[in-house]
C-alpha cells in the first residue's frame, strides 16, 4: 500500500503547486490542526511535506515521520531545522515549486521500511510483555551446585566420569527422572548409555542449529515446520523424554541433552528451562576443557619419556640464565647465539661427546638448545675410519705387490745371469718391466699431487670427447653442456685409465665395440654427471666381477687405484650395473 502524503502547509498557493506533481493514485491530505487527534497506530507510514511556516501548528504524532522541510534558505528556522537533522530533504519555496516529485519517490520507500520496522517492534514489545517473569534460581541449591561443581572438577581428567557427575546433577538440580547425553562423533550424534544414535544428516539437528532453544515436549511454541516437528516428537517418544536442552558452539551442535518427566511428575517450568540452559552451557565448557586436559596429559607424559630416552631440550627466556645442570659446551653453544644473533652447531668428538645446537627463538627473543650424549656415535666413527683406512692400506699394498711382483722377478733375474746368456726374449721382458717400473715411480708421483690440483668449471663433453680419442672409444654425448666444477687433468687421467685396463683385459677384442657415454641428471648445484663404460666381456679390477667376501682378491694396477680415489674426490661413486650390451661400469660425478 502507497505511504500517506501529507501537505503541512496554510498557503493554498503553495499547496496546489505540490499537489501538481504528485503521482495520481498516491493519497493525500491537507494537515489541519485538528488532524490525528489520537496519535497513530505502528505501522503508519506516511510522507509529510513541511512548510516552515506550519511547524508550530505539526502535531507531535507525525515528528517520527520522514520529512521533507520546505523554506527559506538562511533563515533562523531553516537552518535550526538543518542543524537538528530535523527532515530527510531540505528545499527551498522555489525548489519544491519544480523538483518536489524528484525526491518522493525515495522518501516513500523509507517511510515504508520505517513502519514495517516500527511494527515488529511493537509485536516484540507484546510478545516480552507477555512472557510471564522468569523466576530467579532458588537460594537452597547452592550447596547442590558447590557439590556438583567440586565433583566435575575433580573428574574432568575424564570424560566418562565427567558425564556421569553432569547425570547426578541433572536429578539434584533440574529434578530429572533420568538423563541421556548425545555427544557428537564423525558419523553423528551418540548417546552415552544405551544404543541410541541419530546422524549429522538428521532434520533434529538441522532444526535445533538454526533454533538454539529448549525444546519442553508438553508445550512447544517452536516455529512451524512439520519436517522437523515430526522429528522431535519421535525421538521424545523414542527416547522417554521430555526435555530437549541443545548444547550448542557458536551455531555448531556439539551436542543434546535428553532430560526424562521431572521426578514429581509436574511439568518443566520456565526457571527449569532456564537453568537448564546455563546446564549445557556449563557441559560445552567442561568438555572442551576435558579434552584439553586429556590432551595435555598425554602430551606431559610424552615428555617425560621423551626426555627419558630422547635428545635434552631447553628454552630459555632473553634473560634467563642457562641451569648449572647444562653441560659446558651446550652453556658454551648458547652464549654463542646470544653473541652472534645466529643458530650454532656443535658435533661430537674425541674431546667432547655431545651433539648439539641452539638458536634463536623469534617470538620471545630468548634462545633453544637441544643435546644428546654420543659418545658411542664417536666410537663407531674412530672404528670406522681404522675400517677404512685398513682397507686403502691393504688395497694399496695388493696394488703395489702386483705392480712390483713381475719387475722384481726381471730384476732378480738380470742379477744372477750374465748379459751374453740372456736371450732377446727375456732382454725384451726385462725393458718392459723397467718401462713399468718408470710409469709405476710417475702414478705414485701422480698420487701425491692428489690434493693439489685446483678445480675450474669444466664441460664434461670436451673432456670425455679427448678421452674417447686419445683411447680410440665409440664416444656418445648429449646436445647440452655438462658444466661441473672439477679438476680435468685427474678425471681425464682417471677415465684413460679405466678405459686402458678394460681394453688390456679383454684382448681378444681390444677396443673394439668399447663405448664411452655422457649424460647428466639435476641441476644447477644438483647436477651429476653420469658417465659410462659400454661393451662386451668388461672386466675391471674389484668392480666387475663383483668382489666376493670369501674371494681372492683381484686388485692388479696402481692406475685403477688412483682412478678410483680420483672419483671420490669429486664426490662420485664407480660400480657395475646392467645395459643395454650387457653389464657396464657406470660412473657419478659432482662438483668438488
Amino acid at each position: 500500500m502507497p505511504s500517506l502524503l501529507i501537505l503541512a502547509t496554510a498557503d493554498d498557493e503553495l499547496a496546489g503547486t505540490w499537489e501538481k506533481q504528485l503521482p495520481a493514485d498516491r493519497p493525500v491530505v491537507r494537515l489541519s490542526p485538528q488532524s490525528f487527534p489520537g496519535g497513530t497506530q505502528p505501522g503508519f507510514s506516511a510522507v509529510v511535506v513541511l512548510d516552515a511556516a506550519f511547524e508550530d501548528q505539526l502535531p507531535s504524532a507525525l515528528a517520527k515521520c520522514p520529512t521533507i522541510y520546505v523554506g527559506e534558505p538562511r533563515s533562523l528556522p531553516f537552518e535550526q531545522a538543518r542543524l537538528g537533522s530535523r527532515a530527510k530533504v531540505y528545499l527551498s519555496y522555489q525548489e519544491s515549486a519544480a523538483r518536489l516529485r524528484d525526491f518522493l519517490l525515495v522518501i516513500e520507500e523509507l517511510a515504508e521500511k520505517q513502519s514495517m520496522v516500527d511494527l515488529l517492534l511493537e509485536k516484540n514489545r507484546r510478545i516480552e510483555a507477555a512472557k510471564p517473569p522468569v523466576r530467579p534460581l532458588p537460594a537452597a541449591d547452592t550447596a547442590e551446585w558447590w557439590d556438583f561443581l567440586e565433583g566435575a572438577v575433580e573428574n574432568l581428567d575424564t570424560r566418562d566420569r565427567l558425564i556421569a557427575e553432569f547425570r547426578r546433577a541433572s536429578r539434584q538440580l533440574l529434578h530429572a527422572s533420568h538423563a541421556v547425553f548425545f555427544l557428537r562423533e564423525p558419523e553423528g550424534f551418540r548417546a552415552d548409555r544405551g544404543t541410541s544414535f541419530f546422524p549429522n544428516d538428521d532434520p533434529l539437528v538441522a532444526f535445533l542449529e538454526a533454533h538454539p532453544m529448549v525444546i519442553d515436549g508438553s508445550h512447544w511454541d517452536s516455529p512451524t515446520d512439520p519436517v522437523a516437528e515430526l522429528a522431535v516428537r519421535n525421538r521424545l517418544a523414542m527416547w522417554g523424554a521430555r526435555l530437549l536442552v541443545p548444547v550448542h558452539d557458536n551455531g555448531r551442535l556439539l551436542g543434546l541433552i535428553a532430560l526424562g518427566v521431572r521426578n514429581d511428575g509436574q511439568p518443566y517450568e520456565e526457571v527449569d528451562r532456564t537453568r537448564a540452559v546455563f546446564f549445557a552451557r556449563l557441559l560445552r565448557h567442561f568438555l572442551a576443557r576435558s579434552q584439553q586436559l586429556v590432551r595435555l596429559s598425554h602430551l606431559a607424559e610424552q615428555s617425560s619419556l621423551g626426555a627419558k630416552y630422547m635428545p635434552s631440550t631447553l628454552v630459555l627466556a632473553a634473560g634467563e640464565g642457562v641451569p648449572r645442570q647444562v653441560p659446558l659446551v651446550v652453556r658454551d653453544l648458547i652464549g654463542r647465539v646470544r653473541r652472534q644473533r645466529e643458530m650454532c652447531r656443535v658435533a661430537p668428538t674425541a674431546e667432547q661427546p655431545f651433539r648439539a645446537s641452539a638458536g634463536l627463538v623469534a617470538e620471545t627473543g630468548g634462545v633453544w638448545a637441544f643435546w644428546e650424549e654420543a659418545s658411542a656415535e664417536v666410537h663407531d666413527a674412530v672404528v670406522r675410519r681404522r675400517a677404512e683406512r685398513r682397507s686403502v692400506l691393504r688395497e694399496l699394498a695388493l696394488t703395489l705387490s702386483h705392480e712390483l711382483g713381475n719387475a722384481l722377478v726381471s730384476l732378480a733375474t738380470f742379477r744372477q745371469l750374465p748379459l751374453a746368456r740372456m736371450s732377446e726374449g727375456m732382454l725384451e721382458t726385462f725393458k718392459q718391466d723397467i718401462s713399468g717400473l718408470e710409469k709405476l715411480n710417475q702414478r705414485i708421483g701422480l698420487m701425491q699431487a692428489l690434493d693439489e690440483e685446483e678445480p675450474v668449471s669444466t664441460d664434461l663433453r670436451d673432456l670425455v670427447k679427448r678421452v674417447g680419442k686419445t683411447c680410440r672409444l665409440e664416444v656418445e654425448v648429449g646436445p647440452d653442456p655438462v658444466r661441473l666444477c672439477l679438476a680435468p687433468k685427474l678425471l681425464e687421467f682417471a677415465l684413460g685409465a679405466l678405459a686402458d685396463t678394460l681394453t688390456e683385459n679383454r684382448p681378444d677384442q681390444g677396443h673394439r665395440e668399447l663405448g664411452l657415454q655422457l649424460r647428466a641428471t639435476g641441476e644447477r648445484d644438483e647436477l651429476t654427471a653420469l658417465i659410462s663404460f659400454t661393451g662386451r666381456n668388461l672386466e675391471l679390477e674389484g668392480i666387475l666381477p663383483e668382489p666376493q667376501a670369501d674371494s681372492v682378491p683381484n686388485q692388479g694396477r696402481l692406475a685403477v687405484f688412483l682412478a678410483k680415489e680420483i672419483i671420490r674426490l669429486h664426490r662420485g661413486e664407480i660400480h657395475a650395473g646392467p645395459g643395454i650390451k650387457g653389464t657396464e661400469i657406470l660412473i657419478s660425478l659432482r662438483s668438488c
